[in-house]
């Protein structure tokens, strides 16, 4: 990574008891206790009494960059994700830090968080654990880039790549230089040096506790400065590629197009390369066998028989070569054929390689219709409070979830949402399998989802006609007037429309987004996220009524 120069130094300044306060009332009251028995419900209690002689603690941590050793100890709760329950590799380690670490970890993630964001310090397509960015923010971006290759008629490769233990392997030394260069010196420094250092867990197995270890490595999950200072660690990734990549933590998603299927494979494998070099000396492992890609393409173009393999050296971290090899030349790689897929889980959503999104409806369709039968089942114990409440736990919850990428689904596949939305809204009014839904939907202030897209799709466009949206769309959408100035036009602040060469491209996002944007007159002179956003859904719940 090379240096970022004319950056200002980060200061972590100092603290007082009304701002000790403030940070402790910031936190969630969990009633999850550490190591020693705090918990964060309990520090709110008695905020005022300790506010003092703690925020006189702290300053002097900050100013001498010593973190104290006494919050270093934690409660680590392995999480069982999914698989094989008897593979430690399907557990997510949490860490239960000292409930007062919290507070002055806080203390120092905001001044960190403004540092990286005043300097522009984080890679603009890194979407993961950062205010006003989201996992559909990462899915535009990914479909907008295939969409244009679909429109341009090219193919185009997605690889997503997937870490082993991302952020249990973090070297402590090599985050330490990578924060050096991001201007994090002298007490800053030493204090995360501190803070990472001499650090000891336990394992708490339904109350049975294991022995204190010390950490090495390693970046807490669980903590408050911990992701971030992941984001940090994994920054400099998309320097070593000329592949678009799109992160949303440690989820890494590198796409490339090209009119020559071979050409691009063999383009692809020289860059997933260079990036397995990274990987290595980084000390991060790629798991080969989820690591997966695919060909996105339209339906009409066909892919030969014969096409090259895409390959990944596998070589692990700490392992330069392989020695089963007999070459000097191929101990330093081991290249690991990567498997094609033909639809893939991207940040919730599946993808396929003509993005019909028929997997994703699939897999929607079955969850829904089993949370209508529970939402049946309770219907005659349930008030219409608590029906409402269940339909947004089970149902809503599904449909409002990137209904941008919705909107690039088929009519027919929004349709089969639509219908089960519908069966849910009679089912929580209990009203008749025949009953008109328009009605039901006014009564119990649902939107319906192709409503929901239509709403969704303006205010994502709002943040960015009015400029409050993730640096990384500021120059996705041109308006009239930059390229029309000469012209004194009545269509000179709506954005610049693409040309499309096929239907389809019509409903990706950046297709879809300025049309419906350009087509709304009224509502887009309103500047104020909020004001805008009730004035749209007072409008979009009248339309229901003229339909």
């Amino acid at each position: 990574m090379p240096i970022l120069d004319n950056l200002n130094e980060l200061d972590l300044g100092t603290t007082n008891p009304t701002h000790f306060c403030d940070i402790l009332k910031s936190l969630q009251p969990k009633c999850s206790v550490d190591s020693d028995g705090l918990s964060t419900k309990l520090l709110k209690q008695i905020a005022t009494e300790i506010s003092r002689p703690l925020s006189f603690i702290f300053n002097l941590s900050l100013q001498q960059g010593i973190f104290p050793n006494r919050l270093k100890k934690s409660r680590t709760v392995p999480i069982f994700k999914a698989g094989d329950s008897c593979s430690c590799d399907n557990y997510r380690p949490i860490a239960l830090l000292s409930s007062l670490s919290k507070i002055l970890e806080k203390m120092v993630s905001v001044k960190l968080v403004n540092h990286l964001d005043f300097n522009k310090i984080l890679y603009d397509h890194q979407y993961g654990f950062q205010k006003h960015k989201s996992t559909e923010h990462n899915l535009i971006q990914a479909i907008n880039f295939i969409g244009q290759a679909f429109n341009e008629n090219k193919y185009c490769i997605g690889v997503f790549f997937d870490l082993k233990k991302a952020f249990d392997v973090c070297s402590h030394d090599i985050l330490l230089m990578k924060l050096e260069r991001m201007g994090i010196r002298g007490a800053a420094l030493n204090w995360f040096k501190s803070y990472l250092q001499n650090r000891t867990q336990f394992v708490d197995i339904n109350g049975a506790h294991s022995r204190e270890r010390k950490i090495k490595i390693s970046i807490l999950q669980g903590s408050i400065l911990g992701p971030i200072l992941f984001l940090c660690y994994i920054n400099d990734l998309f320097r070593i590629t000329d592949l678009f990549t799109l992160m949303f933590a440690d989820d890494t998603f590198c796409l490339k197009s090209d009119n020559d299927i071979n050409r691009l494979i063999n383009l692809v494998n020289v860059e997933i390369n260079k990036m397995a070099v990274w990987f290595r000396a980084n000390k991060l492992a790629v798991n080969k066998n989820k690591t997966k890609f695919m060909i996105f393409r339209t339906r009409g173009k066909r892919l030969d028989a014969n096409i090259p393999d895409l390959t990944f050296d596998e070589n692990e971290p700490d392992c330069p070569f392989n020695p089963n090899l007999v070459t000097t030349l191929e101990r330093y790689h081991n290249d690991h054929p990567l498997i094609e897929g033909r639809s893939y889980k991207l940040l919730g959503i599946y993808l396929d390689e003509h993005l019909s999104f028929d997997s994703h409806v699939n897999h929607i369709t079955k969850k829904l219709s089993k949370s209508l039968y529970c939402i049946k089942m309770a219907k005659n114990n349930l008030g219409a409070s608590g029906l409402r409440s269940l339909y947004f736990a089970l149902i809503h919850s599904h449909l409002s979830y990137c209904p941008i990428i919705l909107n690039c689904m088929t009519k027919t596949n929004i349709g089969k949402l639509e219908k089960i939305q519908k069966k849910a809204v009679r089912i929580i009014t209990k009203s008749a399998y025949n009953e008109h839904t328009v009605p039901l939907f006014l009564s119990t202030k649902i939107l319906p989802i192709y409503k929901i897209i239509k709403m969704s799709k303006l205010m994502f466009m709002h943040s960015v006609f009015y400029e409050y949206a993730p640096r990384s769309f500021s120059m996705t959408w041109q308006k009239n007037n930059l390229r029309q100035n000469d012209h004194n036009l009545r269509n000179l602040n709506e954005f610049t429309m693409p040309n499309p060469r096929i239907e389809q491209f019509k409903r990706f996002p950046i297709y879809s987004l300025p049309m419906e944007w350009n087509l709304e007159k009224v509502l887009t002179l309103y500047e104020n996220r909020t004001t805008f956003k009730h004035a749209l859904r007072d409008q979009l719940f009248a339309e229901l009524i003229i339909e």
